[in-house]
């Protein structure tokens, strides 16, 4: 075998595995059908919540839920499900109508969330501290 076969080929094959990986739908992630799915989610990941209000991204990849205890739940994609952290003491950058929230967490990325509602829900984020 010359090295033409032995380099083009198993990269052609990954290739395709990629690209047939993608057509299947393995790399989407999950979006919000609503509001009221983010509450549920929230409510399912953290003991004892019950949403009182919820802003859902403009993208509905991801969303803020207030609880009826004081607490502000986080609502993201992770690969295809989702997750959930309590973003009180996270912190806020608004700029427009886009919030960046930030948790305290190393392996947990900033999430940029556009919502009509941003200057609102950081001055609620704020008085959570």
């Amino acid at each position: 075998m010359n090295w033409l076969t032995l380099i083009v080929l198993p990269g052609a094959g990954i290739a395709l595995l990629v690209l047939l990986a993608r057509w299947l739908g393995f790399n989407a992630q999950p979006k919000l059908a609503s509001a009221a799915e983010a509450g549920t989610i929230a409510h399912d990941a953290l003991m004892g919540f019950q949403a009182d209000a919820v802003a859902l991204a403009a993208d509905a990849r991801a969303a803020l839920v207030a609880g009826r205890d004081g607490r502000i739940a986080l609502v993201r994609p992770h690969g295809d499900r989702w997750i959930v952290r309590v973003a009180n003491g996270a912190h806020v950058d608004r700029a427009g109508d886009t919030l960046t929230v930030t948790i305290a967490e190393p392996m947990f990325q900033p999430v940029a969330l556009q919502l009509d509602d941003a200057a609102s829900w950081a001055a609620r984020m704020e008085a959570r501290l």
